[in-house]
């Protein structure tokens, strides 16, 4: 039998967003509901639970709050409820990143764009919607679309194949160690925009191909730069 050649995916370049940190201030709605859920269910909340679940998949921190929270539920149920909190926030109000319209929109003009999401497909379906962004993503993937989130390279390579382009040629804007880590595994260039008090280690940010201080200095020239 004849091998069949496999097909090259084009080298024509693709940005690709994480969502949470990057786009959407999401992190005091999560410490929000995830406080509320623990202080309803008479858990126990600890300074350090913050930074633990973020950036991670709802199968990691739901399994985190229900092994380090003392919450007498399945992590199943942590999620669900969680969940369905983030959607009532987010339907009142998307908390955008400040200059996120912007930055999505002026770079949407020269490449297609991707999203990225350890978040759950409902929330990064409500974030679009309500904000009218949708249509500026060519793909999205989310936690639901991967066996693996975040550090694992899989929802980065998913996103790059959904846009018929090779990582190599793609860049990632990620925030988060795990987000870092993750592109930087599935072979992509990486634009960190660390949330302020929340940074990556040192060691991390330096893995990453350009480090900005703030989203609104993602302008379309240096995003050029970093992918010629």
């Amino acid at each position: 039998m004849g091998s069949h050649a496999v097909p090259k995916l084009p080298a024509e370049p693709a940005v690709v967003f994480d969502m949470d940190g990057v786009i959407v201030n999401s992190e005091p709605l999560w410490v929000q509901a995830r406080r509320d859920l623990v202080r309803s269910a008479n858990g126990r909340w600890i300074a350090e639970a913050e930074t633990a679940m973020m950036g991670i998949s709802s199968d990691r921190w739901s399994a985190y709050m229900h092994d380090y929270l003392d919450l007498d539920m399945d992590p199943e149920q942590i999620r669900d409820e969680v969940i369905r909190r983030m959607i009532a926030f987010y339907r009142k109000s998307v908390p955008l990143i400040p200059g996120a319209r912007h930055v999505v929109e002026a770079i949407s003009e020269r490449w297609r764009l991707g999203i990225a999401s350890g978040s759950d497909r409902v929330l990064l379906e409500t974030v679009l919607q309500t904000t009218r962004l949708e249509d500026r993503f060519a793909a999205t993937v989310s936690a639901d679309d991967v066996t693996e989130g975040k550090p694992s390279p899989l929802i980065y390579q998913e996103a790059c194949r959904r846009l018929g382009a090779r990582p190599e040629a793609c860049v990632a804007i990620e925030d988060s160690g795990s987000g870092i880590a993750s592109a930087l595994a599935a072979g992509m260039k990486v634009i960190a925009v660390p949330r302020r008090g929340f940074e990556p280690s040192q060691e991390i940010l330096g893995k990453a191909t350009t480090v900005l201080p703030d989203l609104i200095d993602l302008k379309p020239h240096l995003v050029a730069q970093v992918l010629s």
